[in-house]
Parts: structure tokens; sequence; C-alpha cells
């Protein structure tokens, strides 16, 4: 191919897995950009499972025609890059009320019964193993991950916990956890 013919082509020989990822979530994973979630301390088995289940078909949406790209190594590569950069940007505040979201991260709900977010999440929200890290999330990327687990759309959940939870959740106590979780701040020095 002559390099007149490369002109119109972005050529990713050469780059490191993780280096194309920061096109759409940054070189260290902490995006700024709406509808993307913040990858900068998200925990090593939360990335690859996702990855994984994007390659697979299981999640569906724009990443999984980038993670088909991906082999097993390459996923690794990326859960260790992405799982060991520290979350560098200050917390967002919402103008919602997030006192809502807050009782419920810490104490769940009891009608319908809905368990705390801290018992999975961590008690600051920073994931879990397979659980992923929520603190200081745009609040826009939560709030669609919410809504599909809601309506069904996101299934990767394991043994359908967060389609039940987000289905017992009114749309204004989601709007409040979803405000209330991008303003907890995290550990930068991770």
């Amino acid at each position: 191919m002559s390099i007149e013919s490369r002109a119109d082509t972005i050529d990713m020989s050469g780059q490191a897995p993780y280096e194309r990822c920061g096109i759409c979530h940054e070189y260290d994973g902490n995006t700024r950009m709406d509808g993307f979630p913040r990858l900068a301390g998200q925990t090593r088995a939360y990335l690859q499972k996702q990855l994984g289940d994007f390659r697979s078909g299981k999640r569906r949406g724009n990443m999984q025609s980038v993670a088909e790209l991906l082999s097993d190594a390459e996923i690794e590569a990326v859960a260790d890059y992405f799982s060991a950069q520290g979350p560098t940007l200050p917390p967002i505040r919402q103008p919602v009320d997030t006192r809502l979201g807050e009782q419920i991260f810490f104490q769940g709900k009891q009608q319908p019964r809905v368990p705390a977010c801290a018992a999975c999440h961590g008690e600051r929200g920073k994931g879990l193993s397979e659980t992923p890290r929520l603190a200081n999330q745009l609040p826009s990327y939560l709030l669609k991950q919410l809504q599909d687990f809601k309506t069904g759309q996101r299934d990767n959940d394991v043994v359908g916990v967060m389609r039940y939870i987000a289905r017992s959740l009114s749309e204004v106590e989601i709007n409040s956890l979803a405000g209330f979780l991008a303003g907890i701040p995290v550990d930068t020095k991770h």
C-alpha cells in the first residue's frame, strides 16, 4: 500500500491495545466525554469480564465491534493498564438532590427490597472484583447503564441482580443515585 492510499486511514499498527482505547476513554482512562465510562482505577476483573462479554456478544453496544478485534492477551493488557491508572478528575457535583441516592447506596430500599449498592460495590464505590467502580463515573454513563438494566437492554449481570435492582428504582431514584455516585471522590493515589 502506498503512503498516498493510506492518507485517509488510521494506522494503529504497533500500538498497544490500551492506546487504541484512548481515542474514546482518554489515554489515562479519565474520560470527560459523556457516554463513555472512566476506566482509570476500574477493577481488573470487571474490565476483563466486560471486554469478554462485548467480544462474545453477551453485552451489546458500540464497544462490541472494538472488543471483537481483541485477543485474550490484549484484553488482559487493557485490563492491567487501566486498572493500574489512578483516577485524576475531581468528583462531579450534580444539580440534583442526591440524598435519596446516598440512602439507597448505603442502606438499600425496603419496598420493594433492594440491597445497599455498597454491599457489592464497596463502601466508597471503588468496586470489588467483577463489580465495577461507580465512584466518580460520569452521571450520564451511570444513568444510561441503570436505564439499560431496567429495560433489559443490558443483561450481562450475574443472575439478573442489576436488572432486578434497576427495575425496582423509580426515575427519581435513578437520577439521585447517579448524581450521588458521580460525586463520590476516589483515591487518586492509586
